[in-house]
């Protein structure tokens, strides 16, 4: 480190080179202080933050000053959408870290936000991408000199299990039947309910598609999520290009909203079709709806928010049109046509799996009836 030097201020600094540029020039930041003792103990806390791979040329710059100018400089050609989908990653998602500086960044600061995404229930993609945006922009920041270190690079992106092939309760099916006027996914709700609808079906169908007077919906392309954009695509296999039958109780649900004028069964809020993002903010919205009408409550300072109803996917709801398909006697090659499945093993295993719950069930009934009425008279008899 260079000798110390008293300015004409009346303070003192010390020149320290903490690397070099890509032709050898050195990098030099400059500490200060009223008195020596005091620029020896920032040169000195500088040695141990350069070791640490956390000293930043420019120690006020925080990460809204350049996470902007991330998107626009090293993404001049992308287009408006993406470039626009950037920027609302970086004020919605990223906004916790907006106000921090970029040397006091702590992996942890990336991890409470993907954790916070990931219990509201966005998708495993969601949180991969918020993670390689974050990370993106320290590289940035190294890159020009900012940061000497990427404490995003190593952040543990949170993943979901596969989740289980199981029904929605009888609970929640009958409360998304009493309160689907309530919320704008009711409707879509209902139909993926009835109609055993993937989610990418749901979002692509159009009224174009629903035939209210032979009560029919004819399932013919699907919605692919790329970034924060719904692609149009035709199903993976033939057997998604399907008619699915109309139940009866959803003809006048389905006539009533289709007054509202959207081209889209299942539109965003604002009529169009939907981005992954509005998909998970309806969700998650309709999910609180149901748990503030089951009588659960929101949080306050004073007491804790109150969940009575289990989250459910969209999937689930699926599961349970392929239960009701079941339950109601249909045979297993028509079920496979009406939910869409390439192959009969798949449908043959859903049900496989139904029969042996409904055994189950059946035994453990047969054991409390013999539990409550059988063994007190042999007991007694004894």
């Amino acid at each position: 480190m260079a000798a110390i030097k008293k300015r004409g201020d009346k303070r003192y600094t010390r020149t320290i080179t903490i690397g070099r540029q890509s032709d050898g020039k050195p990098i030099r930041k400059f500490v200060y202080g009223k008195t020596i003792k005091e620029v020896e103990m920032k040169a000195a806390q500088a040695k141990i933050e350069l070791q640490n791979g956390t000293l930043s040329v420019n120690d006020k710059a925080k990460f809204i000053d350049i996470a902007h100018e991330w998107v626009d400089l090293m993404h001049p050609d992308v287009q408006p959408h993406t470039r626009k989908w950037y920027h609302s990653m970086i004020d919605r998602h990223l906004a916790p870290l907006h106000q921090i500086e970029l040397k006091k960044l702590k992996p942890r600061d990336l991890q409470m936000i993907l954790k916070d995404v990931y219990d509201k229930g966005f998708s495993d993609k969601m949180l991969q991408d918020i993670k390689i945006i974050a990370a993106a922009i320290l590289n940035y920041a190294i890159e020009n000199d900012l940061l000497f270190r990427n404490v995003f690079s190593h952040v543990s992106v949170p993943k979901r299990g596969k989740a289980k092939r199981q029904p929605i309760t009888e609970e929640q099916r009958e409360l998304i039947l009493h309160t689907w006027t309530g919320h704008r996914m009711g409707v879509p709700v209902l139909v993926m309910l009835f109609c055993g609808l993937r989610k990418g079906e749901m979002v692509a169908l159009t009224w174009n598609d629903v035939d209210l007077e032979q009560q029919t919906i004819s399932v013919t392309k699907s919605a692919v999520f790329n970034g924060n954009r719904s692609e149009i695509k035709c199903p993976k296999t033939e057997a998604g290009n399907r008619i699915v039958p109309l139940p009866d109780l959803l003809v006048p649900i389905l006539r009533d909203a289709k007054k509202k004028g959207s081209l889209y069964v299942c539109p965003s809020a604002d009529g169009q079709r939907m981005t992954e993002t509005a998909w998970n903010t309806s969700w998650n919205s309709y999910l609180h709806y149901l748990n503030i009408q089951a009588g659960g409550r929101d949080a306050s300072r004073s007491r804790p928010k109150l969940v009575v109803v289990d989250r459910f996917t969209a999937h689930q709801l699926r599961h349970t049109y392929a239960t009701m398909l079941y339950d109601a006697g249909v045979d297993v090659k028509s079920a496979q046509d009406m939910l869409g499945h390439a192959d009969a093993s798949v449908t043959m295993g859903i049900y496989t799996h139904l029969s042996a719950q409904k055994k189950a069930k059946a035994v453990a009934a047969l054991n409390q009836h013999i539990t409550e009425n059988v063994t007190p008279i042999v007991m007694n008899a004894q």
